[in-house]
């Protein structure tokens, strides 16, 4: 099982470090990034809010999807390819937003808002790696890793400010 997001809100271990740099390397190659750690759901919700006229990074990763599903769509219809894309995801979205509303609760958060918004971003990063994976881009791309920080149990909320945010 999963621990979504059980590392909210801790500080970065080295290996998370590790992955961010990793993932910063391939999708801001020549911007100066800082990493930002958000420490409470409080300050998530707020920058969150902050960051929503700010569409930069939903830009380049929407750039990226597009040319991942052409390049997966090549060898298959797009029917097929959305019915990969959809067992690939299938029955996640409770598993997500049960999980956010548990962390929040142990943090002794409520907001139902942010824990979808928590559970939609997490349901994107499942469907980016998918995409990323049929269309044959591998084990380190962008999508993957930031995938895998949602698994272990981040939320990586994104980049503003020549910051990326992570809580």
């Amino acid at each position: 099982m999963t621990a979504w997001f059980s590392r909210v809100g801790l500080p970065l271990a080295e290996d998370e470090r590790a992955a961010i740099g990793a993932l910063l390397r391939i999708a801001m190659p020549h911007a100066p990034v800082a990493i930002t750690v958000l420490a409470s759901w409080q300050e998530t919700v707020a920058f969150v809010h902050a960051a929503a006229h700010d569409s930069a990074w939903w830009n380049e990763e929407e750039e990226e999807r597009e040319l991942l599903w052409t390049k997966a769509a090549e060898d298959r219809t797009e029917a097929t390819l959305f019915d990969l894309l959809t067992a690939a995801t299938r029955g996640l979205d409770a598993e997500l937003r049960d999980a956010a509303c548990a962390a929040m609760a142990a943090a002794g958060a409520v907001d139902a808002a942010i824990a979808g918004e928590a559970a939609a971003m997490a349901s994107l990063a499942a469907h980016q790696r998918a995409l990323a994976e049929i269309a044959g881009a591998g084990s380190g791309h962008r999508f993957v890793r930031k995938h895998a920080l949602f698994k272990g149990g981040r939320w990586p909320v994104g980049y503003h400010s020549a910051r990326f945010v992570i809580f």
